[in-house]
């Protein structure tokens, strides 16, 4: 079964990393699980029969009777569509469910924006990233890759690397090496208010990554809030911690 390009496809094989991979993961017999792009299945044999309820969402069609001949116990499992269009209720109508998948980059974004939509209903995520993307996910202000992302998923989540993987364990080969990462959600339930803001917070600061706050926080906070806050206004984006950035998405709100 030949990738396929349009979707994005690199599969791993390694019969010990698949292995290592799902130790990681650490299903459960009480578990819901939910895989996004099972591929060829190769990770989906370590987990399927592990859990007490299994999905995998496959776009691609060749895969899919595939997987379906592969897995004929199973075959009611794999699930014809984008996950992007998929909402999880379809499949666990009143119940938590945990997600997986080796994540194509260029849906990595609009994935994490699935899952953050479906925030209350998501246990965790273990996604299989390109490295740089991954890192800018685990970033912060003591770190290179700190971003507007890394602010995000610090608010949403405890995000951590659990396993380097070479390029050259998949196959094509692609050009750059992945991290395997947790996504372990912090709340119950978002403040879809509070979160707003720190986006709204951090997207103008971070469009202007490279100069002093002081001259970004101009366009989004009145000139009273700005001499309130309790922040050296020379720092940069990058220079701010999770909680500052907090601090001035409260003030964004209060400023209406």
């Amino acid at each position: 079964m030949q990738a396929k390009k349009r979707f994005g496809q690199n599969f791993l094989t390694d019969k010990k990393l698949l292995e290592d991979l799902a130790n990681l993961i650490n299903v459960v017999a009480k578990d819901k699980l939910l895989e996004i792009g099972p591929g060829k299945g190769d990770l989906t044999k370590n987990l399927i029969n592990v859990c007490d309820s299994y999905f995998g969402i496959e776009i691609d069609k060749d895969l899919l009777v595939f997987l379906r001949n592969k897995f004929p116990k199973n075959k009611n499992a794999f699930i014809d569509g984008d996950i992007l269009k998929l909402n999880p209720s379809e499949i666990y109508a009143s119940c938590q469910f945990r997600v997986v998948g080796n994540i194509p980059y260029n849906i990595s974004s609009p994935i994490l924006d699935w899952c953050e939509k479906y925030y209350e209903k998501i246990l965790d995520m273990h996604f299989m990233l390109q490295k740089e993307f991954a890192l800018r996910c685990a970033g912060n202000e003591k770190t290179s890759s700190y971003g507007r992302l890394s602010v995000i998923c610090k608010y949403l989540y405890k995000v951590t690397i659990t396993k380097e993987v070479s390029k050259e364990y998949f196959s094509p080969i692609p050009k750059v090496d992945s991290l395997f990462v947790r996504f372990s959600p912090k709340k119950k339930e978002v403040n879809q208010i509070e979160l707003q803001n720190l986006k709204k917070v951090t997207g103008a600061l971070f469009n202007k990554k490279r100069k002093k706050i002081s001259n970004s926080l101009q366009d989004i906070l009145k000139k009273e809030s700005i001499n309130n806050l309790d922040l050296n206004l020379n720092l940069r984006p990058d220079e701010l911690s999770l909680n500052e950035y907090l601090q001035i998405s409260k003030l964004v709100m209060n400023d209406g």
